[in-house]
């Protein structure tokens, strides 16, 4: 057997031949034990053998699902032609019509847009050649037209620093329209399959007599279930699908509550197909709740608003948790001695204590963070998930009581600024990077693993300098952001290699980017979720419905807003574009449909302020970075431009919050500049 390569401008590829006959065995794709290539997003060019004969046939190893007809298109000799089917085995040699075959003559095989588009795992000449076939594949450009598929990772835009080509810059003065252009593409293509992973693999595990959603079997539990499925479920009903977030997601809130409850408002997990509640211990069930109401409730408040009823749900649970709370500490009765539990919790009341007013969630806040900070010395040993939550959670409430108990933040001063220097000096490598542990000497430490909570212990850091208008941290935030970019973060393994990690990592690094615009990290995150998060290559592959895979979820709807500069369109239709990018105070939007579309765009407000009730944009987990937005009131006037046309308007901030009113033609782009009316 015969083994060489071919070198592309991407790398070099490997392919495995044997006589005439060349399988594809470092193909960039897999199905059913063979590495293939896609024909939406590869051209192949094959030479045949310099002995083939007039009677020899030429076949392609054709790869089918058993489900749709793939197609494929060639070109030999002037000959152009096209194949389709749909066969019941994995793979079968298929011959083209091409004719009498001549040596050295060139095979194209490609497809012109056609969906779904032909896999191929291998070619061969079959007759009395012995020569070797050349194959040469080539990573072609595709468009967004109708019934054409758009590859992020195909788009330029990843382009690092070099003699001739600079970093964008961040904060342009003046629209850069390839910018909003290329960000629209990259919504595009997440808001489709994020649509079609809800409608297509979310709801139909839902169950029916319950009313609850079975991601993984029989068991809703708050661990997982709650925790990481279901509010991802809600998100992507609240980008790509308003009536499903009114009826199923209200509904499922509604059912988990009447049939979960146990003590009080604080539930158990339930079987749906006994139709019954599990047994579990104090510990476990407040373990549930608090990770419900960190991971679930907070992330859906953060963007659904006051209006909807999880605020209510995120309430209760809490007041629950601290009326039944039975561990005594020198500074009052707390609900769990789990560091995770008591940090989800520290994020949460801070939270409450704004959008409420009510003193008793600042109070406990204070209970839990004297248990920790005012013995001395403390600093968590676990830096990542399970960890990284309380620093979080510390740094919120220090934030938070710059205003709220401005006596209380200097108690805590001291203890936090230990807490974070002792992390920098035992706990970051080389880079600058947070590892997994913190360890007993100091570093840099480049041995240690490193995992996917490094961002989130960074807000930790951002909060304390933004509450005291100090850049303490300033430098060690944005050593490691500076560097993720670097080789060796090229497809980490943050973890334990899922992509749940890698979204958790880029999760942590866009809340920092909203406060520290560096142009290398923006670069590291949509690598990032163009090669890992988003798979670009088969638009028919969607996410699983299990946490990790709706974890990620989460993350390309952050990113996603990232790109659309949080503006939203209502309602999402499939193949829409949707992008902006900043300049000056405002920002241009592009937008584009192959099919005549009529809807509202809908621009973000000042979320911090109005729903969650906070002084300062505080950083947090959990949460939508603002990238725009417009104050919702009648007085305050935007001006929007569209680009082309030269026409201005003025329209209301409240107008803008509602939608603004959206008609595209067909393949038509719309390029709006808008921004603040002076």
């Amino acid at each position: 057997m015969n083994r060489w390569f071919v070198l592309l401008g991407i790398g070099l590829l490997a392919l495995s031949a044997s006589a005439a006959e060349v399988l594809f065995i470092d193909g960039p794709q897999e199905y059913q034990g063979k590495r293939y290539y896609w024909l939406a997003e590869w051209r192949l060019d094959v030479t045949l053998p310099s002995d083939v004969s007039p009677g020899d046939r030429f076949e392609v190893l054709f790869g089918s699902k058993g489900t749709d007809k793939r197609t494929l298109r060639y070109e030999y000799g002037g000959l152009a032609g096209s194949f389709s089917d749909v066969r019941q085995t994995p793979y079968e040699w298929i011959e083209l019509p091409l004719g009498e075959l001549s040596p050295g003559n060139q095979v194209a095989l490609f497809t012109k847009g056609e969906r779904p588009a032909a896999f191929l795992a291998g070619v061969r000449v079959t007759g009395k050649s012995s020569a070797t076939l050349e194959v040469k594949p080539v990573r072609i450009a595709t468009s967004s037209d109708a019934n054409k598929t758009l590859y992020w990772a195909d788009l330029p835009g990843f382009e690092i620093n070099d003699e001739t080509r600079r970093l964008w810059n961040p904060a342009p003065g003046e629209p850069d329209w390839d910018r909003a252009m290329r960000s629209a593409q990259y919504a595009g293509i997440a808001l489709d399959k994020v649509q079609r992973w809800l409608r297509e693999r979310c709801l139909p595990v839902r169950d029916e007599r319950s009313g609850l959603f079975r991601p993984t079997g029989p068991e809703w539990n708050y661990r997982d279930t709650a925790a990481d499925c279901y509010p991802f479920y809600v998100w992507a009903a609240y980008y790509t699908d308003l009536d499903v977030l009114n009826t199923v997601m209200v509904e499922t809130l509604e059912a988990e509550q009447r049939l979960c409850n146990h003590l009080d408002s604080l539930p158990v997990s339930y079987d749906m197909d006994r139709g019954e509640k599990l047994a579990m211990d104090f510990d476990a069930m407040v373990f549930g709740a608090s990770e419900y109401a960190k991971d679930g409730l907070v992330p859906i408040v953060e963007i659904t608003g006051r209006d909807y009823p999880w605020l209510a749900r995120m309430r209760g649970i809490v007041d629950d948790v601290f009326k039944h709370a039975r561990y005594d500490t020198p500074y009052g009765k707390i609900p769990s001695t789990n560091v995770e539990v008591n940090g989800d919790l520290l994020q949460i009341l801070p939270r409450l204590y704004c959008m409420t007013g009510e003193r008793k969630y600042l109070d406990w806040a204070h209970r839990l963070a004297d248990s920790y900070l005012l013995p001395g010395g403390f600093v968590p040993s676990r830096l990542s998930d399970h960890g990284c939550e309380i620093i979080g959670g510390l740094g919120l409430l220090f934030a938070v009581d710059r205003k709220g108990d401005p006596k209380k933040c200097e108690e805590y001063r001291p203890h936090l600024e230990y807490m974070f220097d002792e992390i920098l000096r035992r706990g970051t490598n080389s880079d600058g990077v947070i590892v997994g542990e913190l360890q007993e000497a100091p570093g840099p430490h480049d041995n240690v693993t490193i995992r996917d909570g490094w961002g989130y212990d960074m807000v930790g850091f951002l909060d304390y300098d933004l509450a005291l208008g100090t850049d303490r941290y300033g430098e060690a935030i944005r050593r490691p952001m500076t560097n993720l970019l670097k080789p060796r973060y090229a497809r980490f393994n943050w973890d334990h290699g899922s992509r749940d990690n890698v979204a958790d990592s880029v999760e942590g690094g866009l809340y920092l980017l909203y406060r520290f615009p560096v142009p290398e990290a923006f670069l590291w995150a949509d690598r990032e979720i163009t090669t890992l998060l988003v798979d670009h290559t088969d638009p028919e592959r969607l996410w699983d419905v299990h946490k990790l895979e709706a974890n990620t979820v989460r993350t390309v709807l952050i990113h996603t807003m990232l790109h659309t500069r949080n503006t939203i369109a209502r309602p999402w239709v499939q193949g829409l574009q949707l992008g902006a990018a900043p300049y000056g105070d405002g920002i241009c939007i592009f937008m584009k449909s192959h099919q005549e579309y009529d809807g509202r765009l809908q621009f973000d407000v000042p979320r911090h302020r109005i729903t969650m009730g906070f002084e300062q944009d505080w950083p947090r987990m959990n949460a939508v970075p603002e990238w725009f937005t417009v104050e919702p009131d009648s007085s305050r006037m935007y001006r929007v431009e569209d680009a082309d046309s030269g026409s201005v308007r003025a329209v209301s901030g409240a107008q803008l919050s509602e939608g603004l009113p959206i008609h595209l033609d067909p393949g038509k782009p719309l390029r709006l500049l808008v921004s603040s009316q002076k």
